[in-house]
């Protein structure tokens, strides 16, 4: 009758340490492979994070966080500074030029209207958008400068109010890569893979180390 392959009785000592070592560098190959499968699954959805700073003495600030979701782009702005509890303020991502220019009395079209901000107490607030049709990668393009801008409050019969918080969402530069990092922190897909590559090549390279010893 065959020996069942996970019945180890019939086996030396040298056959036995290595049908382990060959067993452990299986496992720990199979391990990392599917985490840095998982891992670098997850890491594929393009996002960053822009920082709003103050416009007109304002001493608002915050921050942005766009990421690829499923049909489109999710937009989460976080604002500290906000001078009024209770207050809306509308924002907006612009097109056609950045936050240099709205501080110069030169502010771009309206190009994609986001979720008003409410005010809190403590002068904080926040709000999220998805944006439908789009990518992270093709809102930070290098095809049309674009900022996003939040405005004063809004007064009754005085029109749009000016921008009180901006950022630019800095096109790409010709690599493919953001201008400047992003600050939203983990680690990229391409790290996560090599990651995953360096430990499963090192379980492989000990345990074909292993073998030779025992067989010389």
């Amino acid at each position: 009758m065959e020996a069942d392959s996970d019945s180890k009785g019939e086996l030396g000592p040298k056959e036995e340490i290595v049908y382990r070592s060959n067993r452990f560098a299986g496992l720990v190959f199979s391990a990392t492979l599917l985490v840095s499968m998982l891992l670098g699954g997850n890491a594929l959805a393009q996002g960053t994070t822009v920082q709003l700073t103050p416009s007109r003495d304002s001493g608002v600030s915050g921050t942005a966080y766009l990421t690829d979701v499923e049909g489109g782009v999710r937009v989460q702005l976080s604002m500290k500074g906000l001078p009024e509890a209770g207050v809306k303020h509308i924002n907006h991502i612009h097109g056609g030029g950045t936050c240099a220019d709205d501080r110069a009395g030169r502010t771009a079209p309206v190009t994609i209207p986001l979720n008003a901000v409410m005010a809190r107490e403590d002068g904080t607030g926040s709000a999220t958008t998805t944006i439908e049709g789009v990518t992270v990668a093709e809102l930070f393009s290098q095809g049309k400068e674009r900022f996003i801008l939040l405005h004063a409050k809004t007064e009754e019969g005085q029109g749009v109010p000016p921008g009180i918080s901006c950022a630019d969402l800095v096109p790409r530069s010709d690599n493919g890569n953001f201008d400047t990092l992003p600050t939203s922190g983990g680690i990229s897909s391409p790290a996560l893979l090599a990651i995953g590559a360096a430990l499963a090549w090192g379980a492989a390279v000990g345990s074909l180390a292993l073998l030779r010893r025992l067989l010389a």
